[in-house]
C-alpha cells in the first residue's frame, strides 16, 4: 500500500504495489505535474523475475528452493547468466568465479585473498540460508553506486525482528541409506594396440557420506515499536565412512596396489627411517556459524542496524578415497577458518527530500592448517617403468603447500550514501572507504619435498633422477626430483608479509525521467587504490631490468561512467538497457605476489647443488641437508612483479533488453517474458609473461617461438603480471518465461547463450601459476580465445506446486531443472623437462603449448625418424578426439568437456503444531533427482585440468623440426578423466521443522 500524501491535492492510497530488492517502483499520479510528492510505503511483496542479467528472489522462493546445503548459491543460479559446478565454483556470464561480489546488507562477504573458487571465505556458506529475507542478482548494474566485482553481485538482505516474537527451527540429516552409488572411473592397465590410448572401466563405489544440520532463529521486540532482535544459529557436520581395501579384496575403497606392497611400504618407513604411520582414515568437516541482528528505531527519521557475525570452519583435506593414491594420515591436515564481521549502519532522513545511510564494518578472517607431520613432503611410487615411476603413489609427510601457510585478513569499510530529491531529479551520491590488512605466511616446499619412483629406491633412500644424457646439468648430474625453497635465512616465517591495501571510491548519478514514460540514471564512479607498503627492494632485479620490484598499485585510479534507461513503452511492455564501465573482483592475492616473491627473501635451491648431493648421497627425508640449505643466497631467486605501467582491469558492458507481460486465452493471464541481449568488451586483462626470457628464433613452422634464459648462473623465472595486449569479449543472450496460476502451480524457464573469449584463465593464486599453466601457442604472447568458464548453452525450469492433501495443511513440490554445456578444454603436447623451447626447469613439466598438428607422414615440419610415434598412431588419436585440423597449430580451447544435467526435488507437508499459532513441517528432498530415475543420468564428466594431451614434445632436431612421442603412460584424449562425486549421484536428506 502506497499512501500519497500532498499540501495541495486530496490524499490517496494505491495498494497491490510490489517491490523488488535494489529495484524501483515506478507509480505514475496525476496529482501534481512536475512536482514531487512523498510518498510512504506500508507494504510489499517480493516476486521472483524469470531471466535477464538481473534478478530478484523474495522469502518464498528462498524457503522452497531445493537447496541441498542451504547455500545462498542455490537462489543465485536461478538467474540465467549463472552456473554452479559441481566443485561449487558460481560463474556469471563466463566470468572467473572468483571475480564475484557478495554482500550481506550491503557488507561484503567475500574471501578478500581471493584463493577460494567457492568465492566464500570458508567451505560452508558465511550466513545461513535461513537468516536470509531476499536476495538480489545481477551482473550488469548501472547504477554508479555499485562495484566490487567483475563477474556478478550478489546482494541478500537479512530477516530483521519485530514486535511478535517469532522461533523457528529445524533438524535435518541425510545418510548413506538414501544416497545413491557413484560412478567411478579406474585405469586398465591396458592400452588400445592401434592408438596407445588408455583404456578404462566403469564401477560403483557405495556412498560413504553423512551429513546432518540443525539450527534455529528467534525474533523479537526488546522495547515495543522500537528496539528488535534477531539471531540466528546454525552447525553442520560431514562424515565419511571409508573403507579401505588393496587389490582384490572388494572394499568400496580399494587402493591399486596389493596389500603386500603397502605392508612393504610400512615395513621401509619403520625400520629404515624409523617412522610410522598408517591410513588416512575418515574425515569429519565441522561448520558452526552465529548471526545476531539488532535493529533500533531512535526515532521517525533515524534506524540504527547493527549485525554480528561468527563462523567456524574446519574442513579435512587430502584424504584419499581408493585409487593409485594411497594418502597417509601425516599427509593430511585440517583447514581451519574463523569468521567475525561486525557491521552498523544508520538511516536517516533529513528532511522530506535528504536522506542518508552511513555504515561502519570490521571483518576478521583468520586461515590456518592444522598439520600432522614435522617433516616435509614425500611421495613413493610402487614401481619404475621406462625411467619413471608408475603405479600407486604412497604419499606421506607434510603436503608440500602446507609446509607453513598462514593466513589473516582485517576489513575496514566505511560507507556514506545519501539521496537528494530536487524537483524531478533524485540525486544520489556516496564513498566508501575500505582498508584491507592481509597477512600471509606461504613457504612451499620449505620442509623439502622428496619423490622415489619405486619402492626399491625408496628402500635404498634413492631419489628419483632423469637418467637420460640430454638431461645431464653442467656438472655432468642427472636431475633429481627433490624441491627445497625457503627464506634465504632458512627461517620460513621471514617469507611472511603483511601489508595493508586501501581502496576509496566516489559516485554520484542522476536519476530522472524525460517525458512520462522514460526514466534515465546517468553517474560516474571514481576508484583509487592506496598503499604505503611495497615489496623488498631487490637491487639485482633493478639492475637486470632498469626498474625496481616495488610497484604497488599506489595511486592507481579509474573512471567508471554508467548510463542506463528504462523505456515503458506501454504497461505490458518495458524496455530497459545501458552502458557503463566496471572494475572490481580482481584477488588480491594476485597484486600481492610481489611481497611475498621478491627474489631476495624467498629462494629455490639451485638444481646444480641438489643434484651435486643426491648424486653421492643417500636420502634422510626427516631433515633438509645442509649442503642444500646453505646454498641458498639472498637475492638470487625469481622475482613475481607488477608492471610499472599495469592498468585495472575492467571491461565495457552495454545491453539491452525488454521485460513483457501478456494473457493466453489457452493457457491464462499472466505470463511474463523477458529478453537481453548483452556485450561485454573486456580492457587490460591480467596476464602474466615470464620477464627473464626472450626470443632467439623461430621453429621450422615458422609459427613457434624459441626463447632463452636472460641469465647466465641462474635458473630462476621472473614472472610479472602485466595487461594483455589482446582483450577479450563477451556476448551474451538470455530469455526466460515465468508464470503463476491460480490452483497453486507456479514455473518459470530460462535459456542463456554465451560466446566469450579471454586472454588468460587465471586458475591460480601465484603467479608462476598462472603464468605456467596458461595454454598458449608461445609464451608471452598474448592469445585472446575462447573463455575457459563459458558456458556456452543453458537451460533451466523452476516448477512449484502449492496444494494442500490434508486439509488446512500446506503440501509443497519443487522442482529444479537444469541442463548445459560443459567448459571449454584446449588439447595440448606435453613436457617432460624439455628445455628446446626455452622454458627453465620450474616451467618445462607441464602441458601448457597447443599441439602442432601434422599434415600427414610426409609432413616435413616433423622429424619421423626421431619421433617416438608415427603418423598412423598419431592420426588414430585425432580422429578418435574429432580432430580435423591439419598443418597448423591448434586453437586454445576448441573443445568441450561433457553436457551437465542435474534436476533437485523438495517435498514439504505441514504437520500441527503443539499450540494455536505454532506450526511444524516435514521435509524431503533430494539432490539429483534424474540420477535417481536412470543411474546414467545426472552425472558431471569433467576433466581434472582443463588440457588433454595428444602426444609428447620430444624437442626439436637442428632444423627446428617437431619431434613427436607417445603421451607418456599411454593417450587420452577423451573430454573427461573423472567423475565428480559431489554432484554425479543421487542424495536425499529428511527434515523437520518447527515455528511459531
Amino acid at each position: 500500500m502506497v499512501i500519497i500524501d500532498s499540501d495541495k491535492f486530496n490524499d490517496t492510497t494505491v495498494e497491490n504495489i510490489y517491490l523488488n530488492l535494489g529495484e524501483t517502483y515506478r507509480l505514475s499520479s496525476q496529482l501534481a505535474p512536475l512536482n514531487i510528492e512523498k510518498i510512504e510505503v506500508s507494504g510489499y511483496k517480493i516476486v521472483q523475475q524469470s531471466g535477464g542479467s538481473s534478478s530478484s528472489f523474495g522469502s518464498d522462493t528462498i524457503e522452497n528452493m531445493p537447496s541441498f546445503n542451504r547455500d545462498i548459491k542455490d537462489i543465485a543460479r536461478l538467474n540465467p547468466l549463472a552456473s554452479i559446478n559441481g566443485n561449487g565454483e558460481l560463474t556469471f556470464a563466463g566470468s572467473n568465479p572468483r571475480t564475484n561480489g557478495l554482500t550481506v546488507d550491503g557488507i561484503g562477504q567475500n574471501d578478500d585473498f581471493g584463493l577460494n573458487f567457492g568465492g566464500y571465505p570458508t567451505s560452508q556458506p558465511p550466513v545461513a540460508l535461513d537468516a536470509i529475507e531476499q536476495v538480489s542478482v545481477d551482473v550488469s548494474p548501472f547504477s554508479a553506486s555499485k562495484g566490487n566485482f567483475g563477474g556478478g553481485t550478489i546482494n541478500a538482505v537479512t530477516k530483521s525482528g519485530t514486535n511478535e516474537f517469532k522461533f523457528s527451527g529445524f533438524y535435518e540429516i541425510s545418510t548413506p541409506e538414501i544416497a545413491g552409488d557413484v560412478k567411478s572411473i579406474s585405469e586398465e592397465d591396458e592400452f588400445d594396440p592401434l592408438t596407445g590410448h588408455k583404456t578404462y572401466s566403469f564401477y560403483n563405489v557405495e556412498p560413504i557420506q553423512s551429513e546432518k544440520r540443525y539450527g534455529f532463529n528467534v525474533g523479537g521486540a526488546i522495547l515495543e515499536d522500537e528496539l528488535f532482535y534477531f539471531v540466528n544459529y546454525s552447525k553442520w557436520s560431514s562424515e565419511q565412512d571409508l573403507d579401505y581395501g588393496f587389490d582384490g579384496s572388494g572394499a568400496a575403497n580399494e587402493f591399486n596396489t596389493s596389500e603386500a606392497n603397502y605392508n612393504r611400504f610400512i615395513s621401509i618407513l619403520n625400520n629404515e627411517y624409523g617412522l610410522t604411520d598408517s591410513l588416512a582414515g575418515a574425515p569429519e568437516d565441522t561448520n558452526e556459524s552465529l548471526l545476531v541482528k539488532l535493529s533500533w528505531n531512535a526515532s521517525d527519521e533515524h534506524r540504527l542496524d547493527f549485525t554480528y557475525q561468527w563462523q567456524d570452519d574446519q574442513d579435512e583435506r587430502n584424504s584419499s578415497s581408493g585409487g593409485n593414491s594411497v594418502v597417509m594420515r601425516s599427509n593430511t591436515y585440517a583447514y581451519v577458518t574463523k569468521f567475525n564481521n561486525f557491521s552498523t549502519k544508520l538511516y536517516s532522513d533529513w528532511s522530506d527530500n535528504f536522506s542518508t545511510e552511513v555504515g561502519i564494518a570490521y571483518k576478521d578472517v583468520t586461515s590456518n592448517s592444522n598439520t600432522r607431520s614435522d617433516i616435509g613432503s614425500v611421495s613413493v611410487y610402487e614401481e619404475e617403468i621406462n625411467g619413471r615411476g608408475t603405479g600407486a603413489q604412497f604419499a606421506f609427510g607434510t603436503d608440500s603447500t602446507r609446509h607453513a601457510n598462514v593466513s589473516e585478513t582485517k576489513n575496514l569499510t566505511l560507507t556514506f550514501d545519501a539521496t537528494y530529491l530536487m524537483d524531478e531529479h533524485e540525486i544520489n551520491f556516496g564513498a566508501q572507504y575500505e582498508s584491507l590488512k592481509l597477512y600471509n605466511l606461504f613457504a612451499e616446499d620449505s620442509l623439502g619435498s622428496w619423490q622415489f619412483k619405486s619402492l626399491d629406491d625408496f628402500e635404498n633412500r634413492m631419489v628419483s633422477f632423469e637418467a637420460k644424457d640430454s638431461k645431464k646439468d653442467e656438472n655432468g648430474n642427472y636431475p633429481y626430483a627433490f624441491e627445497y625453497k625457503n627464506a634465504y635465512t632458512n627461517n620460513s616465517s621471514d617469507k611472511a608479509y603483511d601489508v595493508t591495501r586501501n581502496q576509496l571510491a566516489l559516485y554520484i548519478e542522476d536519476k530522472f525521467y524525460i517525458g512520462d514514460d522514460l526514466e534515465m540514471t546517468a553517474g560516474i564512479r571514481y576508484e583509487r587504490l592506496s598503499s604505503d607498503d611495497k615489496p623488498t627492494l631487490n637491487e639485482n632485479f633493478a639492475n637486470t631490468y632498469g626498474f625496481t620490484n616495488q610497484e604497488n598499485l599506489d595511486g592507481i585510479d579509474i573512471i567508471l561512467p554508467r548510463i542506463g534507461f528504462k523505456y515503458y513503452a506501454t504497461e505490458a511492455l518495458t524496455i530497459s538497457g545501458g552502458i557503463g564501465r566496471f572494475q572490481g573482483g580482481i584477488p588480491n592475492v594476485w597484486y600481492n605476489n610481489s611481497f611475498q616473491a621478491d627474489g631476495i627473501t624467498e629462494v629455490t635451491a639451485p638444481s646444480t647443488v641438489i643434484n651435486e648431493y643426491y648424486a653421492n648421497n643417500q636420502a634422510d627425508i626427516t631433515q633438509v641437508p645442509d649442503e642444500i640449505k646453505n646454498s641458498l643466497e639472498k637475492g638470487s631467486g625469481s622475482v613475481a612483479f607488477i608492471d610499472p605501467n599495469f592498468k585495472l582491469p575492467s571491461s565495457i558492458r552495454t545491453q539491452i533488453g525488454f521485460e513483457y507481460e501478456f494473457d493466453s486465452e489457452l493457457l491464462g493471464n499472466g505470463f511474463k517474458w523477458q529478453a537481453e541481449i548483452a556485450y561485454h568488451k573486456k580492457e587490460n586483462e591480467a596476464v602474466w609473461h615470464n620477464a627473464s626470457i626472450q626470443p632467439v628464433g623461430l621453429a621450422a613452422d615458422g609459427e613457434r617461438v624459441i626463447n632463452q634464459t636472460i641469465y647466465d648462473n641462474f635458473d630462476n623465472a621472473d614472472i610479472v603480471m602485466t595487461n594483455s595486449s589482446e582483450d577479450g569479449r563477451s556476448i551474451i543472450i538470455s530469455t526466460g518465461l515465468a508464470k503463476e496460476w491460480d490452483n497453486g502451480l507456479f514455473t518459470s524457464f530460462s535459456y542463456a547463450h554465451q560466446d566469450v573469449t579471454e586472454s588468460s584463465i587465471g586458475s591460480a593464486s601465484q603467479a608462476e601459476g598462472n603464468y605456467k599453466h596458461n595454454v598458449t601457442v608461445n609464451r608471452n604472447e598474448d592469445l585472446a580465445a575462447r573463455g575457459s568458464y563459458e558456458v556456452e548453452h543453458s537451460f533451466k525450469i523452476n516448477l512449484g506446486y502449492n496444494t494442500e492433501f490434508f486439509s488446512g495443511y500446506a503440501t509443497k513440490f519443487n522442482v529444479y531443472f537444469e541442463r548445459r554445456s560443459g567448459r571449454p578444454f584446449s588439447y595440448t603436447m606435453d613436457m617432460y623437462q624439455d628445455d628446446d623451447l626455452g622454458d627453465t626447469s620450474t616451467l618445462y613439466k607441464n602441458s601448457a603449448y597447443l599441439p602442432y598438428i601434422p599434415t600427414g607422414a610426409d609432413d616435413s615440419l616433423v622429424n619421423w625418424g626421431e619421433s617416438g610415434m608415427n603418423w598412423n598412431q598419431l592420426e588414430q588419436l585425432l580422429n578418435k578426439a574429432g580432430i580435423s585440423e591439419r598443418g597448423q597449430i591448434l586453437g586454445k580451447n576448441t573443445a568441450t568437456q561433457p553436457w551437465v544435467t542435474t534436476m533437485d526435488v523438495s517435498i514439504k507437508q505441514e504437520i500441527p503444531g503443539f499450540a494455536q499459532g505454532h506450526s511444524g513441517e516435514v521435509y524431503f528432498m533430494i539432490d539429483n533427482f534424474a540420477n535417481l530415475l536412470n543411474s546414467d543420468w545426472g552425472i558431471e564428466k569433467r576433466l581434472s585440468y582443463a588440457n588433454q594431451t595428444i602426444y609428447d614434445f620430444g624437442g626439436l632436431d637442428k632444423e627446428g623440426r617437431y619431434i613427436i612421442d607417445s603421451a607418456y603412460n599411454g593417450a587420452d584424449v577423451r573430454n573427461y578423466s573423472q567423475i565428480n562425486s559431489s554432484s554425479s549421484a543421487w542424495q536425499a536428506k529428511v527434515g523437520i521443522s518447527y515455528k511459531f
